[in-house]
Order: C-alpha cells, then structure tokens, then sequence
C-alpha cells in the first residue's frame, strides 16, 4: 500500500491511497466538504460527495469506534454472562411517565438502562433523574439472566 498527501492551493488537502490496482483519492476542501473516489488507471469508477458530519461519521465507522472486535474467548464470556434486551413499554404500565431513578431499576432488579429508542430518537445512558419513559418507548437492558428475571417479575 502506497499513501500521498498533496497540498491543493486554495482548495484543501488530497489524499491518495494506492491498493494494488485500486486508488482511493480523498479531497479535504477548505469548507469541511469531503470527497471520495476510486480511481482505476486513471480513470474515476465511482465518486461520493460527504457533508463534514457524514465524513466524520465514516471514520468513525472506518477506526472502529463504535465496533470493537472481541478475541472467541471474551465473547463467550460476555455471551454466557450478559444480556442485552430490548423491551416495548407499552407492554408494562407500572414504567410508564416513570424515571429510572423513581423506580429504581438498578437496586431492586440489579439491571441497568443503558438507552431508549423513542420514535426516531436514541438516547445513550438516560438521565436516571429527568428522563421519563413514554408507553411508546424501547428501553436497553444490560443485565445478567438472574437480573433480568428480576425486572420482569418487578415490572409486572
């Protein structure tokens, strides 16, 4: 693998990354725009234009910031250790307009929100205090499968 980086006068930064017979060229421009190409002896075979919060999104993606690969062993671990499990709250009324700290979720199942979907919204790590869960809500359980028997049968 080969790797260039080329000052554009007024326009940005290029970067050219040779694989084999493939060359993917990034064109940073001065205006936070991003573009992608793979070029295949010298010719484009197909171009992307990224908004700068689309290019960072990616490369996020691309370094594994959101995707870490596990050696077999510590996903077997984690596999028989922990659950993750999503539940519909319209399902249980005794969680509806309630806060994770009202009914104190964590001390008397042992399980721990760790986000809801609401409609198209995903919120990370909940304000245990303030955040109120709606019937139409999807909560993220973390919890073993002892804790999760728990929730179920205080929920109920």
């Amino acid at each position: 693998m080969d790797f260039q980086e080329i000052d554009l006068p007024a326009v940005g930064k290029k970067y050219i990354i040779n694989l084999n017979d493939l060359d993917i060229v990034v064109i940073h421009h001065n205006t936070g725009k991003k573009e992608l190409y793979f070029v295949k002896d010298d010719e484009v075979l197909y171009n992307i234009e990224f908004s700068e919060n689309v290019a960072k999104d990616l490369g996020m993606i691309l370094t594994g910031t959101f995707y870490q690969t596990l050696s077999p062993d510590k996903v077997d671990f984690i596999i028989n250790q922990m659950v993750m499990e999503w539940i519909k709250i319209k399902d249980y009324p005794k969680l509806h307009n309630k806060t994770i700290a009202e009914l104190d979720i964590r001390r008397n199942t042992g399980c721990t929100v760790i986000a809801v979907i609401r409609g198209k919204e995903f919120f990370i790590n909940p304000d245990p205090y303030n955040f109120k869960f709606n019937p139409q809500d999807t909560i993220i359980l973390v919890a073993n499968r002892e804790q999760l028997k728990k929730f179920f049968e205080y929920i109920r």
